[in-house]
């Protein structure tokens, strides 16, 4: 029971410094380098219109899921989650991450976001190599512009970028 105890704080513990780390860092991450891009105006109520299995809905499903908002300027990010899978527990962020780093994605948040999720979630390693092959072995989409998709549906999407099964 004691073990459980001190996991669970180690748990906690790393998962307020990801928290402390991630969130000033995607906000100064936003306003720097996505100062001129333009925000959809859409909310996680707008997006239920959009049909049931469609990009959109499910992106609406996710955020309600989860407890969030859109956040303004960074709307692909959630897009990510709904086409990947990986949910938004800490090491899923991380492996999202990898995936998308496996699939091109060039952002340096990109890959400070996998590292610090590496740095604190070592015992996820597995998922992460994981999460990058699969990203490599999916066609490029990681720089697409989502907006305009919002309408498809996701799991044809998901077999039009050749999308192979999560392992783990």
């Amino acid at each position: 029971m004691v073990d459980y105890l001190i996991f669970r704080k180690t748990r906690t513990a790393r998962s307020l410094v990801f928290n402390r780390l991630a969130l000033p860092l995607v906000n100064g991450y936003r306003e720097i380098f996505k100062g001129k891009k333009v925000p959809w105006g859409e909310t996680k109520n707008s997006l239920a219109r959009f049909s049931k299995g469609s990009i959109g809905h499910e992106m609406s499903l996710f955020l309600s899921r989860h407890g969030f908002e859109v956040n303004p300027k960074m709307e692909s990010h959630d897009v990510f989650h709904v086409i990947t899978g990986y949910g938004a527990q800490m090491h899923e962020e991380a492996a999202m991450q990898f995936f998308l780093i496996g699939n091109g994605k060039q952002s340096k948040l990109a890959r400070i976001s996998a590292f610090v999720g590496f740095v604190l979630f070592p015992e996820y390693w597995k998922l992460y190599r994981s999460a990058y092959r699969r990203g490599k072995n999916t066609k490029h989409f990681s720089s697409w512009e989502f907006r305009e998709l919002l309408f498809v549906e996701v799991n044809a999407f998901r077999k039009e970028i050749d999308l192979p099964e999560k392992e783990l």
